[in-house]
């Protein structure tokens, strides 16, 4: 009985593993993408990290940070739209996404945070707007927490609140179970949502490519475990308290980011500028020109002083 346990047991593992390992995607490095003419690159001590501005260098400066999966390619409509208010923008990519290096690292808070310090010193910038999307809105709140006398305003469209916020904490540190769940449940569901974007004008082909660079996935599982290990709450509390003026939009029905956890971290700023609108997690695409002229009105009540 015990022999025919171990047998079942043995040709389920082998057919878990063939399972596991012929649905790798990872099969290009990445230096073997075709990088646009526009991107610029700077290394830190973890690796390459691609970057483009769009903006007149007289214009004030402001940085944009992307979301978990949408890299930095697909901001340029909104890094477009905000250098005609007045703004010269930056856009990079995370490590672990679009076309910058998937170091062996811990994806924690730390190391965003680090590479986003970097960045800035790179850019030689000690006064500076900061927008942040999604993740890219919790890095930007820790940031402005930690640095008030840099940030000279916040901007947060849909800003992440932390894991617990879409039911992922517990099961991103079970393993086995989840590098599978993520191999072929979440990852297979991105890039399907990645052939979505034709819906804002844009071409998918970039953002299913970054998937099937070698260490995405290790990046992405290592992000899920990782990040969630902060108390977002407590930088809003923080940036109420520096009286950084910030400006928040989001959406009632995004499904990514629940409206509910956005809600609270507002309370905690309780003078920020808040708008919502109907359109999901990428209102910041089917919405732009209405959020930019938002932003815009932001920057000449505040900002222009």
């Amino acid at each position: 009985m015990v022999n025919w346990f171990i047998y079942i047991f043995f040709i389920l593992f082998l057919i878990f593993f063939f399972v596991y390992v012929s649905g790798n995607r990872e099969t290009i490095d990445i230096s073997d993408l075709e990088i646009n003419s526009e991107y610029s690159f700077f290394n830190n001590s973890h690796g390459k990290t691609a970057y483009y501005s769009i903006g007149e260098d007289s214009n004030e400066p402001l940085i944009l940070i992307h979301g978990v999966t949408v890299p930095s390619h697909y901001y340029k409509k909104i890094a477009t739209s905000l250098s005609g208010i007045g703004y010269k923008v930056y856009v990079y990519d995370h490590f672990g996404r679009g076309y910058s290096d998937r170091p062996k690292i811990k994806y924690n808070m730390h190391t965003y945070q680090n590479q986003l310090n970097d960045f800035i010193n790179h850019l030689s910038l000690d006064n500076f707007t900061l927008m942040g999307v999604s993740m890219g809105g919790a890095l930007a709140s820790n940031y402005a927490a930690k640095n008030p006398a840099k940030v000279k305003a916040l901007i947060l469209n849909v800003p992440f609140v932390g894991l617990q916020t879409i039911g992922l904490e517990n099961f991103a540190s079970i393993p086995i179970f989840w590098d599978f769940y993520l191999r072929f449940f979440i990852i297979n569901r991105l890039v399907e949502r990645g052939y979505g974007l034709t819906d804002d004008n844009q071409d998918p082909d970039h953002f299913i490519e970054q998937f099937n660079v070698k260490g995405t996935q290790y990046s992405f599982s290592s992000l899920m475990k990782n990040f969630t290990k902060h108390n977002f709450y407590n930088d809003y509390q923080l940036i109420n308290d520096y009286e950084i003026p910030v400006h928040i939009t989001y959406a009632p029905d995004d499904e990514d980011v629940p409206k509910d956890s956005i809600l609270k971290a507002i309370e905690l700023v309780p003078d920020a500028k808040t708008f919502s609108f109907e359109g999901g997690h990428n209102i910041i695409n089917s919405r732009t020109e209405e959020i930019v002229s938002l932003i815009n009105d932001f920057k000449s009540n505040n900002l222009n002083d």
